[in-house]
């Protein structure tokens, strides 16, 4: 168990004596006893966190990437409404780190702050921002408080984040996104941070308020009914901004389609740039993009990323073709795609995963002034009944329609259909 210190302080005192006799100069002077020096016990890191919430072991619902990693660190603000905290730690190496605070009942993000954003300790550099190996040894705190939080908390610690008072229960997440990848382990080559807690009307440690169960185990399954063997085209839109803990700086397309056997579902569309190194971050038009497929179980089964998808065909598209697992014509898609430049397939398993698909076209951190930001897609509502749909929004909400050639777009197709010699790769994009 870690241990901080937070009162350690005893005062020495000397009296003054007058004069005495010969027998009195043999007063024994009283020395003060040092005062027991006060501490407060945190758990270790590991202790104060989840366990890894891995994105490619199914351990997480809604829909995470295969290639990020969360934690979670949630508490009762309504029984501690004066607690801050104090996160401390070396810099992750990944493509993509942040911070994300939940209010954790309705899982809507109330603030978070990103890795360039984060201003490192003295003597560190931001690893984000200044082109380093060495992630792990720079170090930096976050500091996340209630509103209400004295006007000097906010102003002499560094990278504030603030959540609106009265919450009940506030989550914080930390995502690193192609952690392995790039260090080789879970954690990007750095140890979990350590969660420090502190009175934010005093600025005084506090004792550990405990850990509360993060609402992220109790997402609902989504409705069976959602994948219909009558739906053909496949629209993407922009997935309410309000559902499963989003990531902040990250916009989802979404569609959803019942693979049946024999069927391939076909999207395509004209990626994004993204960075390969660090000193591309601030010109690439996004950080990360990424294809991400799940059932209806809310959880991730195939996923790719931009690294994985480098090729395009002759006009910078990029198309999807997702097979079933089992098929057996598998290898045949496979060779007529490796055909087409910029063309992959991603199986599914529809005997272990059943046959509903939601696929998740995933962009994260925007370029100012990318013109095809999925911001721009107007996001679908969810009601108590789910996705509300007003036919009249179309011209707003579906991303091939605001995006063009940069919004995603697909259709079903028989296997024989896609295979044969005759197959167009425009009519994937047709809205008929």
């Amino acid at each position: 168990m870690k241990r901080f210190i937070y009162a350690a302080a005893f005062m020495l005192s000397m009296g003054l004596f007058g004069a005495c006799s010969d027998e009195e100069n043999e007063m024994d002077i009283v020395v003060p006893e040092t005062p027991e020096v006060d501490q407060i016990e945190y758990p270790a890191p590991a202790e104060e966190w989840s366990a890894t919430m891995r994105g490619d072991n199914q351990s997480i619902r809604a829909y995470p990437d295969i290639f990020a990693n969360y934690w979670e660190y949630t508490f009762s603000a309504e029984k501690h409404p004066n607690v801050g905290l104090r996160i401390r730690g070396g810099f992750p190496k990944a493509r993509f780190f942040n911070f994300t605070v939940y209010d954790d009942l309705n899982q809507d993000d109330v603030t978070a702050i990103n890795d360039v954003e984060i201003v490192p300790e003295q003597g560190s550099v931001n690893p984000y921002v200044t082109e380093t190996d060495d992630y792990n040894r720079n170090e930096y705190v976050v500091t996340i408080v209630p509103e209400h939080a004295a006007a000097s908390i906010k102003s002499d610690n560094s990278n504030v984040c603030v959540f609106p008072s009265g919450l009940k229960m506030v989550s914080v997440f930390m995502r690193v996104y192609l952690a392995e990848q790039m260090s080789g382990d879970e954690f990007g080559g750095a140890s979990l941070p350590q969660i420090e807690f502190f009175d934010v009307t005093t600025g005084e440690a506090v004792a550990y308020p405990g850990h509360e169960e993060c609402q992220i185990k109790n997402i609902p399954d989504v409705g069976g009914n959602n994948f219909s063997d009558a739906q053909i085209i496949l629209p993407f839109m922009r997935a309410p901004l309000n559902m499963w803990y989003p990531n902040a700086p990250a916009e989802y397309l979404f569609t959803q389609m019942k693979l049946n056997a024999d069927t391939v579902g076909i999207f395509s569309f004209i990626p994004p740039v993204s960075p390969t190194r660090v000193s591309e971050y601030a010109t690439a038009d996004v950080r990360y993009w990424s294809i991400c497929m799940g059932a209806s179980t809310t959880l991730s089964y195939v996923s790719s990323y931009d690294a994985e998808m480098p090729g395009r065909d002759a006009n910078g598209f990029v198309t999807i073709i997702i097979a079933d697992k089992n098929s057996a014509r598998l290898e045949e898609l496979k060779a007529k795609a490796a055909a087409n430049e910029g063309s992959y397939v991603l199986e599914w398993d529809r005997e272990a995963w059943g046959d509903g698909i939601l696929c998740l076209y995933r962009n994260m951190v925007f370029s100012d002034d990318y013109e095809y930001s999925m911001r721009k897609v107007q996001p679908l509502t969810m009601g108590e009944n789910g996705v509300q749909i007003n036919m009249m929004d179309y011209p707003k909400i579906l991303a091939m329609l605001v995006l063009g050639n940069h919004g995603p777009q697909g259709r079903k197709y028989s296997e024989e259909q896609y295979l044969s010699d005759t197959f167009n790769y425009q009519t994937i994009r047709s809205l008929r």
